[in-house]
């Protein structure tokens, strides 16, 4: 009851509505936060005992062809959820990455079947990390395939580099890392607003950064910035040149792996995002500790797997 409502409610609505339930004070609204800080830690612990430690990494199909609509691919989500930080507290030890936003990782895995099953890290009541996000992707995808051989994975990404080193640790340099459609094509959008002199020459500027690149002509793509002769923010100018030029690699041709309904977005990964996360965390006003921001994301977590349909 505490953790259904918890997911929608303030614990100090929560524990009001303990009140009417029973006729009697059964939690203070930090009673309630204690309570789910427990919780997940049992539930972290759980899953660290659990674990499949004799893993350290998994290999994987190298030059999948992602293009083929027969070729298998095992298809990864991950991506990092920010929420709001509670201001510094003196007697709060706090992490210099925690200062303003606190990120929790989201992974979502495919399992054999075509369903999908959701992954974080796990912590103790202080807010320390106890199980890995690397450990937790290492363990859904032993726990949902025959690591034995190579998985042909495919990891959809919003190009995160600190989310390319995490999955470059696990399955190594070769693994296949797509850059999603709608996180290029909306980055390409936002600084080419600060780019183009004009309107016009930004939905010019656009239209054909975008028809280069849903081909995954990344070169042809450098040549046009670079021929560029009106340029309003050269610093801009240059941070989309880098942009390209870094995840050239991860940018395929979309309209060829689209035409082989495959997936070229990571709109089932932000679902998740939201389930986990944001829609209880992202709201109007609120602001987080770490502790209390993962608790909630494990506790969700662990509710919705297997059952996981996004």
């Amino acid at each position: 009851f505490i953790e259904t409502w918890s997911d929608e409610l303030s614990y100090q609505k929560v524990s009001t509505l303990l009140i009417q339930m029973t006729g009697s004070e059964v939690l203070s609204a930090s009673g309630v936060q204690s309570y789910l800080s427990c919780k997940a830690e049992r539930i972290s612990k759980e899953w660290l005992s659990e674990s499949c430690t004799g893993i350290a990494s998994i290999s994987v199909v190298p030059d999948i062809k992602v293009y083929d609509t027969a070729a298998a691919e095992v298809i990864l989500f991950m991506d990092d959820v920010g929420v709001k930080a509670q201001k510094p507290h003196k007697k709060v030890e706090r992490a210099e990455s925690d200062a303003k936003r606190l990120n929790t990782t989201v992974v979502l895995v495919e399992s054999a079947t075509k369903q999908y099953h959701c992954a974080t890290s796990g912590i103790d009541k202080t807010g320390k990390t106890i199980y890995s996000i690397e450990r937790a992707i290492i363990d859904k995808v032993n726990g949902l395939h025959d690591v034995s051989a190579p998985l042909p994975i495919v990891a959809v990404t919003d190009g995160a580099r600190s989310i390319r080193l995490t999955l470059e640790s696990i399955f190594g340099l070769t693994v296949c890392i797509i850059l999603d459609w709608y996180h290029l094509q909306l980055k390409v959008k936002t600084l080419m607003s600060m780019i183009a002199c004009t309107r016009a020459d930004k939905e010019l500027y656009i239209n054909d950064l975008k028809r280069l690149l849903w081909a995954g002509d990344v070169a042809s793509a450098l040549i046009y910035l670079e021929g560029m002769e009106r340029v309003r923010n050269t610093i801009k100018h240059q941070e989309l040149y880098k942009y390209l030029e870094k995840h050239q690699k991860e940018i395929i041709n979309y309209g060829l792996r689209q035409a082989a309904n495959k997936t070229i977005g990571s709109g089932r990964g932000e679902k998740a995002n939201d389930i986990v996360v944001a829609h209880r965390q992202k709201k109007k006003g609120m602001a987080w500790s770490r502790p209390g921001s993962s608790a909630l994301a494990i506790i969700k977590t662990n509710r919705i797997n297997p059952k996981l349909a996004v």
